[in-house]
């Protein structure tokens, strides 16, 4: 710098000065910010930072200090002397292991500190780790209920996004949805859509990637049939071997329908609340218990069997403990003629709620009670009945009985519609299909149901087919007080019995 002395007629007097730059006050990033590297990397420029004072002079021979703030990095040349330019720059800043945001600083003796950033992403993927959905118990035909899926991660554990996996069922290990799908941008984690298990006992499924040639992940299942329990308990003789193979038949029958374990409950009541020979009962009722009678009725040929429910779960207003009674002077002749299984069969399914329970509890299922054309309202039967509908009846589906006594009507399907269908209301011989707008009433009422259990049935086929026996099975619905069971076990009615529980014709 220069300064002047002037006086008129003297010569002037120049005087110089070297300003040279005071103390450094601050340090100045002057590389990129923020980077991007791959984990365990070098960022691409290496920290670098220019040291002023606190008028911006840069300021040389300032000793600089490179280092990790976050992170598990590592700084090449961390100490540095600033040169003539006041830069200072450090050899390297490789990252750590871990993805995610990471920070490295250069300090100096009285000046501010300066952060540098860089963002460590995924190195290339190296292996699968399996995330969820192995060793399940599944049932048969219905999807495992989670979904296996698995996390693509690099050489260091860390999940790697936009990586394709498909999962293949082994032979003989069912079938999935979305087989193939990529690999989340946050997590490296990918599920299959879902896996439904066969008939074998054990099945596995593995998951691979084309990025990942070799390298693969297997997720076993055992397929049981159901987890539906059915505990049939006869009071009395239980009659003889074949007409206990029947109840055998139809309790397995409805355990392929249903699948699901719905509930366990506490039911403590005394001897006769159902019904006059239901015993005392004080245990823990895990999905149901039927308590099964063989006995004089009304003589042949008049009311073949009666059935319900008594103590429904709160919580699931499904049946916890129901009752059947045959007439033993009818069941010479259903063994004779092979109806016995299918009205053993139907029987059980009025204790599982179909005809008693679509008003039960809350529930609205069943519209127009007493008139010419009742129906049942629920959504996957009458899905179900829209798929085989193919007959003449237009009106509101599922058509529901509107001809005969309080135990018949509304409580079965329409017998002139559906033919020889196992819930309509005539044992007939030749076989009584279940069919699948039944199985879907059940899963209506709140069971979880296969569907695929149920039997082949065709409305035209059912309505055409020729029968040697025909037998009403006349107000088989008992007319049973039904009652709320909850935690405490005490039974809590909720509708009271309105009718004799033995009926004529």
């Amino acid at each position: 710098q220069t300064l002047t002395a002037t006086v008129d007629g003297v010569p002037t007097v120049t005087f110089t000065a070297s300003a040279e730059a005071g103390p450094v006050a601050r340090l100045v990033r002057v590389n990129p910010d923020p980077q991007v590297a791959v984990v365990n990397t070098p960022v691409a420029a290496a920290p670098s930072v220019r040291a002023e004072d606190q008028f911006g002079n840069v300021v040389a021979g300032v000793p600089v200090a490179f280092s990790v703030a976050i992170g598990t990095g590592s700084i090449d040349g961390a100490e540095q002397m600033s040169n003539a330019a006041g830069i200072a720059t450090a050899t390297a800043w490789r990252l750590g292991t871990a993805t995610g945001q990471q920070l490295a600083r250069a300090t100096a003796p009285g000046a501010q500190q300066t952060a540098f950033s860089a963002t460590a992403t995924a190195g290339p993927p190296e292996s699968l780790v399996r995330v969820a959905g192995d060793n399940q118990q599944g049932i048969s035909g219905v999807p495992v209920s989670l979904a296996p899926g698995v996390r693509v991660v690099d050489a260091f554990a860390n999940p790697v996004g936009n990586v394709p996996v498909t999962f293949t069922p082994s032979l003989g290990s069912g079938s999935v949805t979305a087989a193939t799908t990529v690999t989340d941008p946050a997590t490296g984690t990918a599920f299959v859509g879902s896996w439904t298990l066969s008939g074998s006992p054990t099945q596995s499924l593995v998951a691979s990637s084309t990025l990942l040639p070799g390298r693969t992940v297997t997720f076993t299942a055992t397929a049981v049939q159901t987890q539906f329990d059915i505990d049939v308990r006869f009071i009395g003789d239980g009659g003889t071997p074949a007409q206990r193979q029947a109840f055998v038949n139809a309790a397995a029958k409805w355990r392929r329908v249903i699948v699901g374990d719905v509930h366990t409950t506490r039911v403590i009541a005394d001897a006769g609340v159902c019904t006059s020979w239901t015993p005392a009962i004080d245990e823990v009722v895990n999905d149901l218990l039927i308590y099964a009678r063989i006995t004089s009725i009304d003589g042949p040929g008049r009311v073949l069997a009666q059935a319900g429910p008594c103590f429904i779960n709160v919580t699931s207003r499904l049946t916890a403990v129901g009752i059947m009674e045959f007439d033993e002077d009818d069941l010479p002749n259903l063994i004779g003629n092979g109806t016995l299984t299918d009205v053993v069969l139907h029987e059980m399914g009025h204790v599982l709620g179909v005809g008693t329970l679509w008003s039960a509890s809350g529930r609205s299922l069943l519209e127009g009670r007493g008139s010419d054309d009742p129906f049942f309202v629920g959504t996957v039967a009458r899905a179900q009945f829209a798929n085989i509908n193919t007959v003449t009846y237009s009106g509101n589906p599922v058509p529901v009985a509107n001809a005969g006594g309080t135990g018949t009507r509304d409580a079965h399907w329409r017998e002139s519609i559906f033919g020889r269908e196992l819930m309509q209301g005539f044992a007939k011989q030749g076989g009584m299909p279940l069919s699948r707008v039944t199985a879907a009433s059940l899963q209506d009422l709140g069971y979880i149901v296969n569907l695929a259990a149920a039997d082949p049935f065709s409305l035209v086929a059912s309505l055409s087919y020729s029968f040697n026996v025909s037998i009403p099975l006349l107000d088989d619905t008992a007319d049973l007080p039904l009652y709320e069971v909850g935690a405490g076990g005490a039974p809590r009615l909720i509708r009271a019995a309105t009718r004799s529980s033995t009926r004529t014709r």
